[in-house]
């Protein structure tokens, strides 16, 4: 894999865990 792959899986990896997260953040609001 060269390169630009691995940073595109990063980026992907990295925004799957923000919208995540922040859905976390809105439906279970107490957790935080």
């Amino acid at each position: 894999m060269t390169g630009a792959g691995v940073l595109a899986v990063v980026l992907i990896a990295v925004a799957v865990a923000v919208v995540g997260y922040l859905l976390v953040a809105l439906l279970d609001p107490e957790r935080f």
